[in-house]
């Protein structure tokens, strides 16, 4: 995990750009309902044009700011993990041809290869994923929970308290999907083998 932080040094900026750009894109999301209600409220139930107007024009503006944070999120995310991949095979490239001819014998030809492609392109995707959605989940979590307690106070310290237990029974179906999956793979394989339905 050093190394993989030691090879990011390098991309720091275009990493930080990305989180920056998908909390401006968040920011705007989570306050969109605000001034929705604010056009139903002042605007459509007083009949005030001026007051739809005004706040379609905030909200059409919020939404191209968020389309435009969202492709530069996207930007310097895939600039990120792009850039990783490219020093990682890079190096690991350097690595290989350094190796004398009995150290080469000992690793397979295929084996080499999947290292220099697709572990690489797994971490690529891995460090694309992280930027781009994974970070944004915990801040989701908590800027919906402020949202909610801003709306309705007492809503809000609903969402609070059933928050955990939705965490604790993802946590649950996370930890058996793999059991599960590996069951499912192992019952269709039989019934293909052996030509007959599960």
């Amino acid at each position: 995990m050093g190394i993989m932080f030691t090879f990011l040094k390098k991309y720091r900026v275009a990493a930080i750009a990305a989180l920056a750009m998908m909390l401006i894109e968040l920011t705007v999301e989570l306050i969109q309902p605000l001034i929705i209600s604010k056009i139903i409220d002042d605007g459509i139930m007083n009949e005030d044009l001026t007051v739809v107007w005004k706040w379609g024009a905030v909200l059409l503006g919020g939404t191209v700011i968020a389309f435009i944070a969202g492709i530069s999120s996207s930007f310097f995310a895939a600039h990120t993990s792009q850039g990783l991949g490219y020093d990682l095979r890079d190096k690991l490239y350097d690595k290989v041809q350094s190796f004398s001819y009995s150290v080469f014998n000992r690793f397979a030809t295929s084996s080499l290869i999947t290292r220099l492609t697709g572990d690489v392109t797994q971490i690529q995707d891995t460090v694309f994923m992280a930027l781009r959605f994974m970070s944004r989940v915990p801040l989701v979590v908590l800027g919906s929970i402020i949202m909610a307690l801003v709306v309705n106070l007492k809503l809000g310290l609903m969402l609070v308290l059933t928050v955990p237990a939705l965490f604790l029974f993802i946590a649950w179906i996370m930890k058996k999907r793999p059991m599960r999956f590996v069951t499912c793979s192992s019952d269709w394989m039989r019934s293909t083998v052996s030509f007959r339905r599960i």
